[in-house]
């Protein structure tokens, strides 16, 4: 994922520094004048679509603990002066990928010291050959990444009224240290709380009862030029590939194994046996999410037709596997063309549109899901439906919050109107007393969502968090979760977000997916997650097995694992707590992590600081106010 965003932030970049120079005259801005006459309030649909009967599974092996506290160091903590740790630890929770000295720094030089009205084709020259010349990457991915990514990041900048700090802040607002007591540029506005807040911590588990079960799928980056036996070791960002190279530094050929390879993306076959698998060990699925990032990651190279055609695949399998199951599916940045750039509906330019990818998933998605819910994934990808009379299901399009979604830099004020109709969806699921989970794709805590649209998400949750039970998201492609905080307490969390780990072993995990139990079908549900369990595949076990097919097991469950009486915001909230306290609870968490990947390397204090403070931070770009405990009791 590093080389990734790295490719992508130097793109932007180069693009600045002939932003107003390139295609001659800037764009008019009168055709973006950021009107939205898409009505939001939408009446929610109130046909269950799932009709079979209730049933009651069979549920993973229950913790011995019972919500027994752990040792509160924050309350220890309250003197940060005893620990003897200056104040320059602070802030080593923020990982930056890019100083923003650096970013302001380029970007101001850039953009003001060149005006000389170079052609597209002349800007090229000069970004590939800086590209290459720093060894950013080699000249095709160089010349792949301008091409693809240039005329929409250049169509931004000529119109964009922002300068270099302000568009650095938008990209990485916490490493540009923005001062964290300014309001928010915009605000959703939310109805007043009618009933008091439900605290659930002390009520017990109702175990022996009907339940859902929940399969997550998410980050399949199905490569359909994956190749068997080409080189897994190259120097462009995804390798697998008749076309890759060899490293130049330390070059080793190592051969892409048949089940897929650790730095490559997944290859048909893989994901074939996986839902295979999944339909063989788990015949009593009620429903699959399947939280987007289809496409694979050689983002130099993708085009509109490719993502499509990925997408045609990628439903194909599915739907070839699971005929008769209900699906529901987010969007992931990768489906956008380029990666991450979903531009909003007040772009008319139909060169910069999203309706290419918006009607092509209405078409598919109609086979699982109500007609009433086309008005919203032509708007903008995303919609609502119930599930079972009382629970409902909204799938969000996060890559709304994208940082690297560039028409944001223009206006990023609640795009497509997402918020404003979300809210309108959950203030009738709290009429209609209706519980409902929310999917979708980049967790808002996420450091690629930008700051502002996670503050107003996070303000919805806390308003709706009676009615929000649960959230379900991909794109890190690791296996964690993230927490909602009280607003007015950082220690009472508030929501819980499962983040669910990737099938392409891309980052150099295991392929993997996830299961749900889920309290529900019963006069009393709460809808609440009981237990969640990761499978997974040792790929180089397959890959060195090929007269077998590859074993799917399971790696965990999380209450036997963590020892968590219940899976309820406060229990992730000790956890985090327990692994600063029990290294050996850390080391299994890192563990299922990565999905006891060989390749995986041991963590240093600063690293595990990064895990664990993601792991707080539901609200994106506050790491430096949210960890500060963390840091202090986790410093070198």
């Amino acid at each position: 994922m590093f080389l990734e965003r790295s490719a992508i932030f130097w793109c932007v970049q180069f693009a600045i520094y002939f932003g107003s120079v390139t295609h001659g005259n800037p764009i008019a801005s009168s055709r973006y004048n950021f009107d939205d006459e898409w009505d939001s309030n939408i009446i929610s649909n109130k046909e269950p679509l799932l009709t079979t009967a209730s049933r009651e599974h069979k549920l993973p092996p229950q913790s011995h603990r019972q919500g027994k506290d752990v040792i509160d160091l924050r309350e220890r903590l309250l003197n940060v002066e005893e620990l003897n740790v200056t104040n320059d630890k602070i802030g080593n929770s923020v990982n930056k990928i890019i100083p923003c000295s650096v970013c302001t720094l380029g970007t101001n030089l850039l953009q003001t010291a060149v005006r000389k009205g170079e052609s597209f084709e002349a800007i090229k020259l000069q970004f590939v050959a800086i590209c290459v010349g720093f060894e950013i990457q080699n000249h095709d991915v160089c010349t792949g990444i301008f091409d693809i990514f240039g005329p929409e990041v250049l169509a931004v900048l000529n119109v964009t009224e922002k300068n270099p700090k302000e568009i650095c802040t938008l990209l990485q607002s916490e490493a540009c240290e923005e001062d964290p007591s300014l309001p928010p540029p915009w605000t959703i506005e939310l109805s007043e709380a009618r009933n008091e807040l439900e605290e659930p911590e002390g009520r017990p588990l109702q175990l022996g009862k009907p339940t859902l079960k929940i399969l997550q799928i998410s980050d399949s980056h199905l490569d359909l030029e994956y190749v068997e036996g080409s080189n897994a070791n190259c120097d462009e960002p995804l390798c697998c590939r008749a076309t890759s190279t060899l490293k130049k530094k330390n070059g080793v050929i190592m051969p892409a194994g048949r089940w897929g390879a650790f730095n490559c993306d997944s290859p048909r076959i893989l994901v074939d046996n996986m839902l295979e698998n999944i339909a063989k060990d788990h015949p009593d699925i009620d429903y699959i999410m399947w939280t987007g990032d289809l496409p694979p990651h050689d983002i130099w190279l993708q085009t509109k037709n490719d993502s499509l055609m990925v997408l045609k695949e990628s439903v194909a399998q599915v739907q070839r596997i699971f005929p008769n199951t209900v699906i529901l599916p987010a969007l992931g940045n990768h489906e956008g063309i380029p990666a991450g750039n979903f531009p909003p509906p007040w772009n008319k330019d139909q060169a910069h549109s999203m309706d290419w990818l918006y009607n092509e998933v209405n078409k598919h998605w109609k086979t699982w899901l109500p007609e009433s819910e086309e008005n919203s994934i032509l708007q903008g990808g995303f919609y609502s439906v119930l599930i079972r009379p009382g629970f409902r299901v909204i799938s969000l399009n996060t890559n709304y919050c994208n940082i690297f979604s560039w028409w944001l830099l223009l206006n990023n004020t609640d795009p497509a109107k997402e918020l404003d109709w979300l809210v309108n969806q959950l203030e009738q699921a709290e009429n209609n007393d209706e519980k409902v989970h929310i999917i979708g794709h980049i967790p808002p805590g996420s450091s690629d969502c930008m700051k502002t649209w996670s503050h107003n998400f996070n303000e919805i949750v806390n308003r709706y968090q009676n009615v929000i039970k649960a959230q379900f998201y991909g794109h890190t492609h690791s296996d964690e979760f993230q927490l909602f905080y009280d607003p007015n307490n950082s220690s009472r969390p508030n929501n819980v977000a499962y983040v669910a780990p990737s099938v392409t072993p891309f980052s150099g995990y295991n392929p993997a997916y996830r299961i749900y139990h889920v309290d529900g079908e019963h006069p009393d549900s709460t809808w609440e997650v009981i237990d969640h369990e990761t499978w997974i595949m040792d790929l180089d076990k397959a890959n060195s097995n090929l007269n077998e097919n590859p074993e799917w097991f399971k790696l965990y469950s999380a209450r036997e694992a963590f020892d968590m009486p219940n899976l309820r915001p406060l229990e992730w909230h000790k956890l985090i707590y327990r692994m600063v306290q029990e290294p050996k609870l850390f080391e299994a968490f890192y563990k299922f992590f990565h999905r006891d990947s060989p390749v995986s390397k041991h963590m240093t204090n600063k690293e595990k600081l990064y895990i664990l403070c993601d792991l707080k931070s539901g609200r994106s770009q506050t790491r430096r106010a949210i960890c500060r405990d963390l840091e202090i009791m986790i410093h070198d």
